[in-house]
């Protein structure tokens, strides 16, 4: 053991010795690029070399510039990513290294099939040759996401007129050719602050040029409100969409992104309280997510998103209510205490809660903090004391909110649990519900008797696109419960995120679909049906239990209540109560009280 400890010891000394000896020894760039050393098989990202050895590189600056760019003809994949990066981090180049990096470049496209990181580079190059290549590329990759990208960053104003200038196709161009335009725009208005109203103007006089391709002009004056916040350019644009319906969609991009009124006005238009019942997409959400992002500069519609806090839709007030809090809607401040009551959907008080604490109105602490002792969803009780004491400080309510991604500030309601709240049948003992009431699908025993078609399959356009699919024994669904109701079979199914249904069986008609969701279990509590349903995908967390009542040969079917998050189990406790673990904590479930905490004992 000990001989063994110190031949360990030993290892570690020569391993530091070495590394000190590679960064001292290494004098020159010739030496250092000796250093580097050959590996098998494919290099990933910067390749692998000494920090010492890849830092003394570094510092030569333009001097490495050509002994690197002839490492990346040679055959060792490591040896050229190494000189790759290192060509890609010097700052010190100039318009005569062209030659040099383009060289580089048609190395790394022949060798690994892309530019690698030397497109970066060019960003210091800088000039005509190296903007002109750069667009280009753009065109041929169709896509910013990559080194082309760094490099228009680092070009900044100065590549500007390339883009521009690469936007003035008079011949037929390919729509992909421009995909890359948009998010170099982007970039430009997310990291390089670039505002210039010269060249939004330039890109107004492509996108109304009709002798240009019409997918450039689309692109050109989609790009407009990344550079430029002027108000008589947003009138112009928004006029030319008046009398070219064509342009609405790049106008309106372009809107949005300058913060325009104008934007939150075409975009209020897109809200609709009809809602298409056979799409699981609700059409509205995006609207709200959108003239929220543009905060106090939609203001004036206040009154327009104020009418959706009293929509049919449970989805449509969470996010009105958002909504109202970030344009700064502070009118809403009355109705938004009200929905901060709501016991049915808690998401719908906690938007109103937080939307409150956006306007920042202390009028509404004691309403907060009376929520925060009455509600009975623990998680938001402990927001609404936080946002109270918010608003008391005045110090700002800690937010997840990424600054590139505000969706996931918008969307956190979602993400709202108790962690670590589980109920076993230690918590709480399950009651086993006869067969003649209740079946469950296992792998030895599938529902046969209740099989039936895939619902999609009756829709025409999808069966066109999916006729081998539903023509095959594959469409045929075997739901993996179904509770007796009456003389009904109720079926649920949960295929994840490719959906599910409830399905009635009856004696005198076939298969009924009623209702399109992910469907966990079904309860019979007196005289009504309690289907509990939910998802838990990617950043997505739902879960809504449905309350469904006999109609004579129909069913009426309506939202009950908002669970904390996605079912993930459930069971019977008695005949009035419903155990229910969730994603985001366990509740139990009696439809004369509705949900409470469920007691769960600490299984750690």
């Amino acid at each position: 053991m000990k001989w063994n400890w110190a031949f360990k010891t030993g290892l570690f000394l020569i391993a530091i010795t070495s590394s000190f000896a590679n960064a001292t020894e290494c004098k020159s760039v010739d030496e250092c690029i000796t250093l580097i050393p050959e590996i098998e098989g494919k290099a990933s990202g910067v390749g692998k070399v000494d920090d010492s050895v890849r830092n003394k590189l570094k510092s030569f600056g333009r001097d490495a510039l050509i002994p690197l760019s002839q490492l990346t003809a040679e055959d060792d994949p490591n040896r050229r990513a190494v000189a790759d990066s290192l060509i890609a981090s010097i700052k010190n180049l100039n318009e005569d290294d062209f030659a040099v990096i383009h060289k580089v470049i048609l190395n790394n496209i022949k060798f690994d099939g892309d530019g690698g990181w030397s497109y970066g580079a060019l960003g210091y190059v800088g000039g005509g040759r190296a903007g002109r290549y750069l667009v280009s590329e753009l065109k041929r990759v169709q896509s910013a996401s990559n080194q082309i990208g760094t490099a228009f960053n680092r070009l900044g104003l100065e590549g500007v007129p390339f883009l521009i200038e690469g936007l003035r196709c008079f011949e037929s161009c390919n729509e992909k050719e421009f995909r890359g335009f948009s998010e170099v725009f982007s970039n430009y208005q997310r990291w390089s602050k670039i505002s210039d109203d010269d060249s939004a103007r330039q890109l107004l006089g492509v996108a109304s040029n009709e002798k240009v391709n019409l997918h450039a002009r689309t692109t050109a004056m989609s790009v407009i409100g990344y550079i430029t916040k002027d108000a008589d350019i947003a009138k112009l644009i928004y006029k030319y969409a008046d009398k070219h319906v064509e342009f609405a969609g790049s106008v309106l991009m372009s809107l949005q992104n300058m913060k325009s009124p104008l934007a939150a006005g075409l975009l209020v238009g897109r809200l609709s309280h009809d809602r298409d019942e056979s799409s699981i997409f609700n059409s509205n959400l995006m609207v709200f997510r959108d003239l929220s992002e543009m905060e106090g500069s939609a203001n004036k519609i206040g009154p327009q998103i104020m009418i959706y806090l009293n929509s049919n839709s449970w989805e449509d007030r969470i996010h009105a209510a958002l909504t109202l809090g970030y344009i700064g809607y502070s009118q809403a401040t009355p109705e938004l205490l009200k929905l901060t009551r709501n016991e049915v959907d808690w998401q719908q008080a906690y938007a109103a809660t937080k939307a409150l604490n956006l306007l920042g109105d202390k009028s509404s602490i004691p309403h907060l903090k009376q929520l925060a002792n009455t509600h009975w969803y623990k998680p938001l009780r402990d927001y609404a004391l936080k946002a109270a004491e918010s608003l008391k400080t005045g110090n700002a309510l800690e937010s997840k909110k990424h600054r590139n991604n505000f969706a996931f500030d918008f969307f956190d309601y979602q993400q709202l649990k108790q962690s670590k709240h589980v109920c076993d049948e230690s918590d709480y003992r399950k009651l086993t519900e006869p067969e003649e009431s209740k079946r469950y699908s296992t792998k030895e025993s599938k529902l046969n008797s209740l099989q039936y078609k895939d619902p999609q399959c009756f829709d025409n356009d999808y069966k066109n696109s999916y006729g081998e699919y539903c023509s095959s024994e594959e469409s045929v669904i075997f739901p993996s419960l179904a509770a007796k109701y009456g003389d009904t079979w109720l079926t649920g199914t949960n295929r994840g995120e490719w959906g599910g249904e409830l399905v009635a069986f009856s004696s005198e008609q076939n298969a009924q679909r009623l209702l399109n969701e992910n469907i966990e279990d079904v309860y019979v509590l007196g005289e009504h049906a309690y289907i509990i349903t939910g998802l838990a995908h990617m950043s997505s967390n739902n879960g809504i239990i449905y309350k469904l009542t006999g109609n004579g040969s129909s069913f009426d079917i309506e939202e009950f209540y908002r669970l904390p998050g996605a079912p993930r189990t459930s069971w019977k406790v008695n005949a009035e109560s419903v155990l229910i673990n969730t994603v985001s904590g366990a509740v139990i479930f009696k439809p004369e009280q509705g949900l409470s905490m469920a007691s769960c004992k600490d299984k750690d």
